[in-house]
């Protein structure tokens, strides 16, 4: 059953990339979103990096539930692959806890409109929103919002700063 849900996400997402597809990549470096994973870091903070600094360890990654943040490339909502199995756990624990919430909050850097970064990031909520009802979430247990720009993480004018902004919260309202 696990191995045909990922095939239905893996085509979905594949869909998806073909319908929208993200306009901008860095030079040189071949691959669509979900393949051009040296450019982009959507699965949150490597362990490097470290979650610690933002409320949470690495080993919450796969456990449930507990907050988490999703990383996108630049003006691109295509959920990475490397993200799906978070998700997967965190709609695992939804599914048997239905009336646990969530609210996914879309977030962008600073480059673009207001308006365009709102929509950005609502489509990058809605991206992980689609995942989650694919592993059996319900639509009342989420809650999508689109900040765009509104609320960085990351104050810095490169891009380091902008990857840690173009970002998806999930956050628990309650468990």
């Amino acid at each position: 059953m696990k191995a045909l849900n990922w095939l239905v996400v893996i085509v979905f997402s594949l869909s998806l990339s073909a319908l929208s597809g993200c306009s901008h990549f860095k030079s040189g470096k071949k691959g669509a979103a979900m393949g051009a994973e040296e450019d982009t870091q959507t699965s949150g903070f490597s362990d490097e990096e470290g979650f610690e600094e933002y409320g949470a360890s690495s080993a919450n990654r796969l456990k449930a539930p507990y907050n988490q943040t999703y990383r996108f490339a630049y003006d691109c909502f295509q959920v990475k692959e490397g993200d799906i199995q978070s998700i997967n756990v965190q709609a695992d624990y939804l599914a048997a806890h239905r009336g646990a919430k969530v609210r996914l909050e879309g977030h962008t850097d600073e480059r673009g409109s207001r308006e365009y970064n709102v929509a950005l990031g609502w489509k990058r909520a809605k991206a992980v929103a689609v995942v989650l009802k694919q592993y059996g979430v319900a639509s009342s247990q989420i809650a999508i919002v689109g900040y765009g720009k509104e609320r960085p993480v990351a104050f810095g004018h490169d891009e380091n700063s902008y990857s840690l902004n173009r970002r998806v919260n999930l956050v628990y309202e309650s468990k």
